[in-house]
């Protein structure tokens, strides 16, 4: 068929041949194949949003949880609702956000209030205040929900010290004798309370840890919690009694250069296989003096 209409075409073309003659004309024809492979959809093209077997470090999933545990450098999608207020309890002291959004946001304390009425995604990055170490990435999506509350940690309770340090703790530290600072403290933890401006959050494992040694007490602050102001930081742990005979627990066993004070409670008396927490406040910060050394009179010989 194909062939017939290019050999009547042409004929139309020619007007000095004959009929008999164009009729006769042919031109071979090719047939032209327009299949696409299958794997062009597949090969080089972006996985979904949320589909598995993507990266780890990638999170393009909408995370509907309220806890949220970010690391920096990765964006969290989260959903937040459409026009009332949504409430960011974030790590640092002092936040800050940065944005190129018409949403409205409003700081206090720790915590981040946001607020929009268009459909458009809210992106911002949250940093403590003086601080780029580290920014946290967030992606709210606006939906129609009632308002939310999200409570953010680092991941890995990954902890720098001092990097959430609120000016809130340091005028509740300073706000009387370092003494009566100390004995506040301590007081404060014991009743389960936390002092103005500190934050509490699960004991990092990578960072450095009391160092306690005690003839019949374990020491346990791996499973601890950590709770940091301006300059003062406090490991709250455990030590238990497996000496199988009564005995008190040695605040001085915990000593160390930067160790600023530690109490045992409720109990600083343990029978057998009884346990108490311990407080160890350590300054931040601090650093050891070098020293320089004495020549002994006495040479090598002691």
């Amino acid at each position: 068929m194909v062939k017939k209409v290019l050999a009547v075409a042409l004929a139309a073309a020619l007007g000095g041949f004959g009929s008999a003659g164009a009729s006769e004309v042919e031109i071979p024809v090719e047939p032209v194949n327009f299949s696409v492979p299958a794997n062009v959809m597949s090969n080089n093209v972006p996985r979904p949003t949320g589909a598995s077997g993507g990266s780890s470090s990638q999170r393009n999933a909408v995370n509907e949880s309220p806890q949220l545990s970010m690391a920096p450098g990765v964006n969290e999608i989260v959903p937040v609702a459409i026009g009332h207020l949504n409430r960011i309890v974030t790590p640092f002291g002092e936040p800050q956000v940065t944005t190129t959004s018409d949403a409205t946001t409003e700081i206090r304390d720790n915590v981040v209030y946001v607020a929009t009425d268009q459909q458009a995604p809210v992106t911002m990055f949250i940093t403590q205040k003086g601080s780029e170490a580290k920014a946290l990435s967030l992606t709210l999506v606006p939906r129609r929900i009632p308002p939310r509350e999200l409570f953010i940690e680092l991941e890995g309770a990954a902890f720098t010290p001092g990097l959430v340090s609120s000016p809130k703790a340091e005028r509740w530290e300073t706000s009387q004798p370092y003494i009566d600072t100390l004995r506040s403290l301590m007081r404060s933890i014991a009743l389960g309370e936390i002092p103005q401006g500190y934050t509490l959050h699960e004991t990092d494992p990578r960072t450095t840890l009391p160092s306690c040694s005690q003839p019949g007490v374990t020491y346990d602050f791996v499973n601890g919690q950590t709770m940091t102001g301006h300059k003062l930081s406090v490991s709250i742990g455990v030590a238990s009694n497996v000496s199988g005979q009564p005995l008190e627990i040695k605040e001085q066993a915990c000593g160390d250069w930067n160790v600023a004070a530690v109490a045992a409670w409720p109990r600083n008396v343990l029978g057998p296989n009884q346990r108490t927490e311990l407080y160890v406040v350590t300054k931040i910060g601090e650093r050891p003096e070098p020293t320089s050394q004495r020549p002994s009179l006495l040479g090598g010989a002691q």
